[in-house]
């Protein structure tokens, strides 16, 4: 088990810089995954965890030990690719014992280790076979198998169920988070893949740009984003973004305003100086479809599409020039091409600044309670 620091990590390539001034911690036994979309530095910094590259600057601890300019087999870290970097000449019984090997351990030792890890992989049947005779999950266990015999510090995992169908994800994702429990040790996983973070992770840091946006829990990450980036890259659909204004007076009430929408919510945001034009911030699932003659403040549109994912649906509700997403349980009570009006709580609008994107604190009027 160790902590990893990253103290201003900036990679370069070029005249482009990939990361720019990273600076993360992790405590000991956390399960920490790097989160954000294609391109965003992500891999490029775990490479640099593990030695695969070097920054251009700053610094990298392990357990409080600079490691910024040691090879990668000083550093004590394992890594688990994405394309698992199975030898294919060799049996699983032989890559997962390759490593330790190589470090001249005894043989006594590895078959020990390899035993151990084969048992809690469910590994045993396959020993004998090579790669190719197996299926993705069964090479994906293997290659976690590798890493685990060495007894690392720390574990570094590179997108490593992209390559798996959605049963077999699920399934490998549970199996994870149960390793990381009984292994008791530090994991830093790379991934694009929101379900990932939110299930697995202990702490999530989203990055864009080669920045890191926001750090916390998934919880934290999902119910209080920290701009409107993280705001729209996380959920599926992700939160509506909806162009506003604050109201010029000395309440700065909210308008909300758009090509078709003028509507005054009964909320007063703590802006900026200067700050007029936001984004109201609504998740799909906090949108709630009211009777036309509801009380309080509404958006009223026209359903376009509504998708039956079995146990919710989700709608695309036109509003002006806008595009909203609705989600509830199914039946959602929704048509396409019918009229519906639509109400949320004071609790859980969000404000963005539109030229920054940073997080507004605001705060609710006393109001009529509105439909739940």
């Amino acid at each position: 088990m160790a902590t990893l620091e990253l103290d201003g990590i900036v990679r370069r390539f070029g005249d482009t810089t990939a990361v720019a001034d990273v600076s993360l911690a992790t405590e000991r036994n956390e399960f920490l995954v790097l989160l954000g979309p294609s391109g965003c530095g992500k891999t490029t910094l775990l490479r640099m965890i593990a030695g695969l590259l070097p920054p251009s600057e700053g610094r990298i601890l392990v357990d409080g030990r600079d490691v910024t300019a040691l090879p990668p087999r000083e550093r004590d870290l394992a890594m688990v690719f994405q394309n698992y970097a199975l030898y294919p000449h060799l049996t699983v019984e032989r890559n997962l014992g390759f490593g330790l090997s190589v470090r001249k351990t005894g043989k006594q030792e590895i078959r020990r280790r390899v035993d151990e890890v084969a048992e809690l992989l469910d590994l045993g049947h396959l020993l004998r076979r090579r790669p190719k005779e197996l299926s993705g999950g069964q090479r994906q266990r293997v290659a976690l198998g590798r890493a685990m015999v060495r007894e690392p510090m720390a574990f570094l995992m590179d997108e490593p169920l992209s390559n798996l169908d959605a049963k077999l994800r699920s399934s490998t994702r549970t199996r994870l988070i149960s390793l990381h429990r009984r292994l008791d040790t530090t994991f830093v996983y790379v991934t694009h893949d929101q379900v990932d973070a939110m299930t697995m992770a202990t702490k999530v840091a989203v990055l864009h740009q080669g920045r890191v946006e926001q750090v916390g829990t998934p919880v934290e990450i999902y119910d209080e984003p920290a701009s409107s980036f993280v705001a729209g890259f996380m959920g599926a659909p992700p939160m509506n973004l909806l162009p506003a204004e604050l109201g010029t007076g000395p309440d700065h009430r909210i308008v909300l305003r758009a090509s078709g929408i003028e509507v005054e919510l009964p909320y007063r945001a703590a802006a900026e100086p200067g700050v007029r034009e936001v984004l109201l911030g609504v998740r799909p699932e906090h949108l709630v479809p009211v009777p036309d003659d509801h009380v309080g403040p509404v958006l009223r549109g026209r359903v376009d599409i509504v998708e039956n994912l079995g146990n919710e649906e989700i709608a695309q509700v036109e509003i002006g020039d806008l595009r909203v997403s609705v989600r509830g349980a199914r039946p959602i009570h929704l048509a396409p091409g019918e009229l519906t009006a639509l109400t949320m709580r004071p609790e859980h609008i969000h404000l963005f600044a539109r030229q920054s994107g940073l997080r507004l604190t605001w705060e609710p009027e006393p109001a009529p309670a509105l439909a739940s």
